[in-house]
């Protein structure tokens, strides 16, 4: 997906998929005393909606492979969790067989399943909590908030399902499901297509243009490589919370660190370098 390469002492990272691009990685010069936005990713790091993606997921590859009771192997999760659909089916077509030439079909067939799953949650019909706020989430919000900070949403999921998943994450905190309005800015893979998707950095740069704060007042929190890859390139420093289906992630370009036990340890940290 990526690699790091050394020329004349400057450091690239070049991304693979699906769009081959490089990019000058450096050294965040983080201003924490002046911190002024945080830009979260959405699946995975603020809402836990990961086992719904991913029976969606198994649903399309069980038809695809025409077994009903087909299940991942865990060594599959690293590849199709925190990353765009593109790569996601990218790994998993060739892995299991399948040929590439039809990823286009096995991709509309997931959304589909995706979508009418969110509807039915969204309708009532599906009544079990499948989609829930990270633990933490509303302190964490309430606490930045309470701090000045400018606070994003930024995601590789498409503003329709962000239209119905943030809602019920927000009545799952007790808050208004009006989530708009809470935050000061929300982008999602819309924004810039999938395949400028994360690990690609367009959708943090964006979001630092959109609040109006450069890259050195801003820290990113993510669950996924991709995702961390991508808070990198826009010059930022993360934060990495491990989900339970990405601990197998890289977590190496996480420079803020890697916090086990989550925002309220995000939230410690970031007061300790505040001062």
């Amino acid at each position: 997906m990526w690699e790091i390469r050394s020329d004349n002492g400057r450091q690239e990272m070049v991304i693979d998929t699906p769009v081959p691009m490089t990019y000058a990685l450096r050294d965040p010069r983080t201003d924490w005393k002046n911190l002024g936005a945080v830009l979260m990713d959405m699946d995975g790091s603020s809402t836990d909606t990961e086992k719904l993606v991913l029976e969606a997921m198994r649903q399309m590859m069980a038809e695809a492979l025409g077994q009903p009771g087909f299940h991942f192997a865990p060594g599959d999760f690293p590849h199709i969790i925190g990353d765009s659909t593109t790569n996601h089916l990218t790994w998993l077509l060739p892995h299991y067989g399948l040929p590439l030439a039809d990823l286009n079909r096995h991709m509309a067939n997931y959304y589909s399943k995706y979508h009418q799953a969110l509807r039915d949650i969204r309708d009532g019909k599906i009544t079990g909590r499948l989609i829930e706020p990270m633990p933490h989430l509303r302190e964490f919000l309430h606490w930045a908030k309470g701090r000045g900070l400018r606070v994003g949403l930024v995601t590789s999921s498409l503003e329709l399902e962000v239209d119905i998943v943030m809602p019920e994450v927000f009545r799952g905190m007790d808050m208004d499901p009006d989530y708009r309005a809470f935050y000061d800015g929300v982008i999602a893979a819309d924004a810039v297509g999938e395949p400028f998707l994360k690990p690609h950095p367009n959708l943090y740069v964006l979001m630092l243009q959109r609040l109006g704060v450069p890259p050195e007042r801003g820290v990113v929190i993510e669950d996924s490589t991709a995702g961390i890859v991508a808070g990198r390139l826009a010059g930022c420093s993360v934060a990495a919370v491990p989900h339970p289906h990405t601990r197998a992630h890289r977590f190496e370009q996480a420079n803020a660190g890697v916090f086990a036990k989550g925002l309220v340890e995000v939230q410690a940290e970031l007061e300790r370098l505040a001062g």
